[in-house]
């Protein structure tokens, strides 16, 4: 793995963290989505949005690899 891996990762990183510490914003219980509070549906979100935006740095650092 190259240098930018590890940079992108850590901007991923850092950007999920910033999005999980807006803690006041999402403790509530309204609006609902299915039933779920906000407070956890926030959380089931930022776990996809984590998993894309992951997927995403290591699909661009492999295609980078293989040129």
């Amino acid at each position: 793995m190259n240098s930018a891996y590890y940079v992108a990762m850590l901007v991923v990183a850092i950007i999920v963290t910033l999005l999980y510490s807006l803690f006041p914003i999402y403790n509530k219980i309204n609006p609902t989505l299915g039933g779920l509070p906000i407070f956890y549906w926030y959380q089931i979100l930022l776990l996809a949005v984590t998993t894309v935006l992951s997927a995403i740095v290591v699909h661009f650092v492999k295609e980078e690899g293989e040129r």
